[in-house]
């Protein structure tokens, strides 16, 4: 047999693996910090989100922004947005929440979306929250320290939020929604613009840490 056609194979299966290569690694990076996709599963953001999953298990597929901003600059989150994050309280885990409250704002916690049990730890990190609001200054409620957010599920009823761990840092924040992908009837829309959170929200500004610094540290002990 020529030597020629030996040598062949190799001819063709060695760009082909460096395509791939290429490829994989280009997925991969572009997984990574630009752009991701994810079901939505559960009921926490219905109906904005998986608005039947409690009747048939369909499940929205959303498509992430992972290029955002923690600063408060231009590509920071804003209220009102959906973002995807890793859970505090089950680090293998991620969640899906919208951005109720920015650094500095004063959220008034509403007993309707206090965990339920006297006893369970996140019961007790409400309680602590609530022991810690700030009852002078006319309004009142927790205020969201540099570097957090306030979370929230729209089905009050089924969401463990920041009503259960507290403010949530940035840090832990993966990427922003864009818009729904699947299913059809719902791809390319943005179903969570337009909601809005019963949750009373007083916009402030980030001053000096003293309380605000204060305020988690105690949410932690509880």
């Amino acid at each position: 047999m020529p030597p020629s056609f030996l040598h062949q194979p190799t001819k063709f299966l060695y760009p082909a693996a460096t395509l791939t290569l290429w490829l994989t690694t280009a997925l991969i990076t572009l997984n990574d910090n630009l752009v991701e996709t994810s079901f939505i599963q559960g009921t926490s953001m219905s109906p904005s989100l998986s608005p039947a999953y409690h009747t048939t298990g369909h499940r929205d597929l959303v498509l992430w922004n992972k290029w955002i901003s923690h600063s408060n600059g231009p590509g920071s989150l804003k209220r009102g947005d959906i973002v995807l994050f890793r859970s505090p309280t089950r680090p293998d885990c991620n969640a899906v929440k919208r951005v109720v409250g920015l650094e500095g704002d004063r959220i008034t916690l509403d007993p309707q979306r206090r965990p339920a049990g006297d006893s369970s730890p996140e019961s007790r990190v409400w309680d602590a929250m609530e022991a810690n609001a700030d009852p002078h200054g006319g309004s009142g409620g927790v205020v969201v320290p540099p570097g957090h957010i306030w979370v929230e599920g729209d089905f009050w009823r089924k969401s463990q939020d920041s009503n259960a761990y507290g403010p949530l840092s940035k840090s832990l924040v993966m990427g922003k929604a864009m818009l729904v992908l699947w299913p059809w009837e719902r791809c390319a829309t943005r179903p969570w613009v337009g909601y809005e959170s019963a949750t009373r929200v007083v916009e402030g500004r980030v001053g000096r840490k003293g309380d605000e610094v204060g305020l988690v540290d105690a949410i932690r002990a509880g």
